[in-house]
């Protein structure tokens, strides 16, 4: 077998499993928002924990456009992702292994022509290390951009975890300039309904978060046990 039919095998088994997957749940923002936060919070009844996505608006809604990508990432850690000017909105996610729970994060890619990206100032950073708690945040000027992915198997070769690397861009926004708040403010925290779900486990959740001046935050929340 030549090394092209390798890949080529390769490739069809893991789209198969992917689409054979169940879609646990979506984590996209509203339409003309920015993903600006990510977390992962592990608890005694999830072995890799639930995860949370928190949401700025940058741009209206009725002037943005958001679309999945044409494929499901293929983690071989190559750049995939949100490319040009448009910005990571949100993410499918797909379980790819049930006994471990590790899952594939789909990017939601979003455009508006209010929000100019500069992508010469991207710099790319790590999300997570393997079956880790993680907490990824970017600052009011900064969109999540670019998505790399590498599987993480143990020694028996289960899928155990993917470990997850995100350009981040600097962006300006005619709609929604950057609100420079003060630096005694308070970081805007925002609690998101229940703790825990029936089954012991964390619910997923998106909550979207909107800062106002001076030092105020108002939140909203979803979140789905699964």
């Amino acid at each position: 077998m030549t090394f092209q039919n390798i890949l080529l095998v390769f490739h069809i088994v893991f789209v198969s499993v992917v689409f054979s997957a169940d879609i646990d749940f979506p984590l996209i923002c509203d339409k003309g928002y920015r993903v600006s936060s990510i977390n992962r919070a592990k608890t005694a009844y999830s072995l890799l924990g639930s995860l949370t996505v928190e949401c700025e608006q940058i741009a209206l809604a009725e002037s943005t456009n958001c679309a999945p990508q044409q494929s499901v990432p293929k983690c071989t850690g190559l750049l995939e992702g949100c490319t040009g000017n448009t910005w990571l909105g949100g993410f499918h996610v797909y379980l790819l292994e049930n006994t471990t729970q590790a899952a594939v994060l789909d990017p939601v890619c979003c455009s508006s022509p209010s929000v100019q990206i500069d992508a010469g100032s991207c710099i790319n950073d790590q999300l997570n290390t393997g079956t880790r708690d993680f907490s990824h945040s970017i600052v009011a000027d900064l969109v999540y951009r670019g998505w790399q992915c590498w599987h993480q198997y143990d020694l028996k070769r289960t899928l155990v975890d993917l470990l997850w690397k995100t350009e981040i861009c600097p962006f300006s926004s005619t709609d929604f300039p950057v609100i420079t708040r003060k630096t005694e403010c308070e970081e805007c925290s925002c609690e998101c309904g229940i703790e825990q779900c029936s089954n012991g486990a964390s619910p997923v959740r998106v909550i979207h978060k909107k800062l106002l001046l001076p030092c105020a935050c108002d939140c909203t929340c979803s979140f789905k046990c699964l």
